[in-house]
């Protein structure tokens, strides 16, 4: 009787142990995960917070055209820029198809005003809306 005591004493002993490294090494997986997401969740926020001020930057430099509609135009789209940009960072889809529909909308306006302008400010209008094109890309 006190060799099965014993023998059930060990077992107790070895299932309760292995019971907790187990345990233990759940924990330590699901810490290690949390850090990963953690570090993952703020590289991209701080890649993104980056995309968001070359944007900023593009904004800031806005050109001027002889035409008030057209200096009017940049600024809407300048801003409709820097809201895709932010909707695609923190991945909102519904926003960012409500923008695009925008986007074409301003896109047909772009035709009609260019139409208007001198050729040098027709290209200053492309080349400007083609780098925050490729800055929205990215």
């Amino acid at each position: 009787m006190n060799k099965l005591f014993i023998a059930f004493a060990a077992l107790t002993v070895i299932s309760f142990s292995s019971c907790k490294s187990n345990k233990e090494k759940v924990e330590e997986n699901v810490e290690n995960t949390q850090k990963q997401l953690e570090e993952t969740v703020s590289t991209q926020l701080e890649e993104g917070q980056e995309n968001v001020d070359k944007i900023d930057d593009f904004i800031a430099e806005l050109p001027t055209f002889s035409s008030p509609e057209a200096n009017e135009w940049t600024k809407k789209y300048a801003e409709l820029a820097k809201e895709m940009k932010v909707a695609a960072t923190t991945g909102d889809q519904d926003k960012l198809a409500e923008l695009t529909k925008q986007a074409v909308d301003l896109s047909s306006d772009l035709r009609k005003i260019t139409q208007k302008l001198t050729p040098e400010d027709a290209k200053k209008i492309n080349d400007w809306t083609s780098k925050i094109q490729k800055e929205l890309g990215k």
